[in-house]
């Protein structure tokens, strides 16, 4: 992997995290309609809702949209 490969393909960055997937899949439907691009993350086995110490479902964006994304999202990760 080169160095162009990585500014071009940069990690994910988890901009929040949610208890269930509607709740997640509320977020990523916010940020598509702002046109930021998502993906979910379950963070636990199952889907199940988390327990203590869990971190449930992330919601991921490109690093380069990060800062719009926590925007965008507000209050609600």
């Amino acid at each position: 992997m080169t160095a162009d490969d990585v500014n071009e393909h940069p990690e994910p960055t988890v901009v929040a995290s949610y208890a269930t997937e509607g709740e997640a899949e509320v977020a990523q439907a916010k940020l598509r309609a702002y046109g930021v691009e998502s993906v979910l993350d379950d963070q636990i086995e199952g889907g199940s809702v988390p327990i203590e110490g869990e971190g449930g479902i992330g919601v991921e964006v490109r690093a380069a949209d990060a800062a719009d994304a926590r925007t965008i999202l507000g209050d609600d990760g």
